[in-house]
């Protein structure tokens, strides 16, 4: 489990370099993932702001001295973006599934940073004044990634004819996979707030967000190559995966409350 967990966190790390890269190569915010209003005052300059924020802390979080630090970065960077623009965009279109989706993405990227403070900052001898009213970090980090799983199925259940047609062409039975996987997310999410098979759960989740990014996203990457958002939804998937993959690497002593 020591591997798969080395794997998703350097999986996550990636995935936050890339989000940063995104929008330095486009020159703009990553359209479905963080769309900010054209009027936004000093969007220039936030742009290349948060841009560098992903990519250096992305980096910092391939490394074990530097890890903590990345991990908060993220943390704070996800926690700002999900109250602006995301949670006050879906306030205004509260019945929006695409507001939705991109609120339950960013909560997941909490989460997975937050489980990282958690268990790294258990292995250092500094003090955390940020967040020390979080008691349990990784307990804590569970709950959001676990909310964000049931944000998902509930999505899959109501758009299921939608996502079907974003399935591959040469897969059959496509609005069944679409049910499936939302029962798939339901019963992790349980599975990760119960700590029954948590492991074998989110292993499970793993691999099949990691089969989407090749089999699913890289071919839409292909055949748009210049299309943003769909080098976005590669990499939230390989983000999903990353965090999928640190929850079931967990040593057992840290998954308890």
């Amino acid at each position: 489990m020591q591997a798969l967990f080395k794997s998703g966190r350097y999986f996550f790390a990636i995935a936050i370099i890339a989000f940063g890269t995104i929008q330095y190569i486009t020159g703009d915010f990553m359209s479905g993932f963080l769309h900010v209003k054209e009027t936004f005052p000093s969007r220039v300059f936030f742009l290349y702001f948060i841009s560098t924020l992903f990519v250096f802390s992305g980096l910092a979080m391939l490394f074990d001295k530097t890890i903590l630090g990345g991990a908060r970065i993220v943390f704070f960077l996800f926690v700002v973006l999900f109250f602006y623009p995301h949670l006050f965009t879906l306030i205004s279109d509260i019945k929006n599934g695409g507001e939705w989706t991109v609120l339950g993405e960013t909560l997941a990227m909490i989460s997975g940073s937050l489980i990282l403070i958690g268990l790294f900052i258990n292995n250092s001898p500094q003090q955390d004044p940020v967040l020390r009213f979080l008691k349990n970090k990784i307990s804590t980090g569970r709950c959001l990634f676990a909310a964000s799983l049931i944000i998902f199925a509930v999505l899959h259940f109501i758009y299921a004819d939608y996502i079907a047609t974003l399935i591959s062409a040469w897969i059959p039975w496509k609005l069944f996979w679409a049910y499936f996987v939302g029962v798939a997310f339901l019963l992790s999410a349980l599975s990760i707030l119960l700590c029954i098979k948590t492991p074998l759960a989110c292993s499970l989740l793993g691999f099949m967000f990691l089969f989407w990014v090749f089999f699913l996203h890289l071919p839409r990457v292909a055949g748009s190559p210049h299309k943003e958002s769909e080098w976005t939804s590669l990499f939230v998937a390989f983000a999903f995966s990353g965090i999928f993959f640190i929850i079931a690497g967990l040593p057992p002593k840290k998954v308890k409350v």
